[in-house]
């Protein structure tokens, strides 16, 4: 079993990264030749395919517990990205920059691509297209014993504790309260002061429930803290999760979408989702810029 250090570490996933670059590679075999998905000539020849990737957030990209060596990261993008490498017949190359420079390293050069548990927003669509690998999405949670809390509805009239800079997810809370409560039985939102602190407060009963991203929360409670928490009900959205590619640099898209089917079709894909407990998040097809 994979860990790491807290279930509080793992919740309190910060995604704006200051520390300095870094590379790392796996080397397959390369080849000298445009591979058959029609990777660009200049990729093929260089036998290396560049990836910016923060190892910060589990089970996505992470380091093992005391381990500080970024050559030895690990998780579902980085079993992926040296999977799509393969396929195209190159090496992965890992590179940690600060994660707002991720997308302006595209736009040089510096970068080929981005896989970094980076979610596939319009407002970033300008400068980047996406291949869609992944969904993600607001989830709920309890604990294990609380087997009364199984769906959205069974939460009205009751309490979820969310950190308070966490606006999003208390839009989320109080939009499916107002859909699916009734008006004189909402959800309550509890504040809490951190992402920990709401896991504190679920543990000590202060609240019904929590939320975090579907991501973290499967591989919390299915591999860091397995016979702790339970899930309740679906995400509350549907938020599509890419692989960011120059937006000029269509023939390398096309080159990373065509690979990603490939190891869809063969089953390959959905190993390595198996592997980090992600299977009911993983997609059945590749799609460009959400399927626009």
């Amino acid at each position: 079993m994979r860990t790491i250090a807290t279930a509080a570490a793992l919740l309190g996933v910060g995604v704006l990264l200051t520390a300095c670059a870094t590379t790392d590679a796996e080397a397959p075999e390369t080849t000298t030749e445009a591979s058959e998905f029609g990777l660009p000539a200049a990729i093929a020849d260089s036998g290396q395919l560049l990836i910016g990737n923060s190892p910060v957030y589990p089970p996505m990209a992470f380091l093992p517990e005391g381990d500080e060596d970024p050559e030895n990261r690990q998780g579902f993008d980085i079993d992926l990205a040296r999977a799509i490498a393969e396929r195209l017949g190159v090496e992965a190359v890992f590179e940690q920059q600060p994660y707002e420079q991720y997308l302006p390293s595209l736009a040089t050069g510096r970068l080929d691509l981005v896989e970094s548990a980076m979610q596939d927003l319009e407002s970033r669509r300008e400068t980047v297209d996406f291949v869609d690998y992944f969904r993600t999405g607001p989830q709920l949670f309890t604990m294990i014993d609380r087997t009364d809390l199984t769906t959205v509805e069974d939460l009205c009239g009751g309490s979820v504790v969310i950190d308070v800079g966490d606006v999003g997810y208390q839009d989320a809370v109080n939009a499916v309260s107002g859909e699916r409560c009734a008006a004189d039985e909402p959800i309550e939102i509890i504040p809490a002061s951190s992402t920990a602190d709401a896991l504190i407060q679920l543990e000590q009963g202060r609240a019904d429930a929590t939320i975090r991203g579907a991501e973290s929360v499967r591989y919390m409670a299915g591999e860091l803290e397995p016979d702790t928490y339970a899930l309740i009900d679906e995400p509350l959205s549907e938020i599509p999760v890419g692989i960011a590619v120059a937006k000029d640099n269509t023939e390398l898209r096309d080159a990373v979408a065509a690979a990603l089917q490939s190891l869809i079709d063969d089953g390959t894909y959905a190993e390595i989702g198996e592997t980090w407990g992600l299977s009911d998040l993983l997609v059945d097809e590749v799609t460009i810029n959400g399927g626009e």
